[in-house]
């Protein structure tokens, strides 16, 4: 699981939605707006899973505990950034997960 000293806090989530420069990147997995932090190595992140695509918190509550364990693999890795995921993701297995996570990532 990716430490709560990476997660966003909602005074950072608004910061990054609001900020012109954030960029956006999707695929299959959902989408991934961020900011490159190209001198700092840190990994900032947080997972939105909309209560609209799937009504069962604990389907999405599994979703974003696995997407957060996903995250904390990658420590090259230098953004902050928002995943929100699609409704195909609840259907996915972990194995598809990761390589679409690997996939939105190296669009990055």
């Amino acid at each position: 699981m990716l430490p709560s000293t990476q997660r966003l806090s909602r005074q950072q989530v608004s910061n990054l939605l609001a900020n012109p420069a954030t960029q956006v990147v999707f695929n299959r997995l959902g989408t991934l707006k961020y900011l490159n932090n190209p001198t700092v190595y840190t990994l900032g992140c947080t997972v939105v899973t909309g209560a609209k695509n799937q009504k069962k918190a604990v389907a999405r509550n599994k979703i974003r505990r696995q997407l957060y364990s996903l995250f904390g693999q990658y420590k090259e890795v230098s953004f902050t950034g928002m995943l929100y995921v699609s409704k195909n993701c609840y259907e996915m297995s972990y194995d598809e997960l990761k390589q679409n996570l690997h996939s939105l990532l190296q669009k990055i």
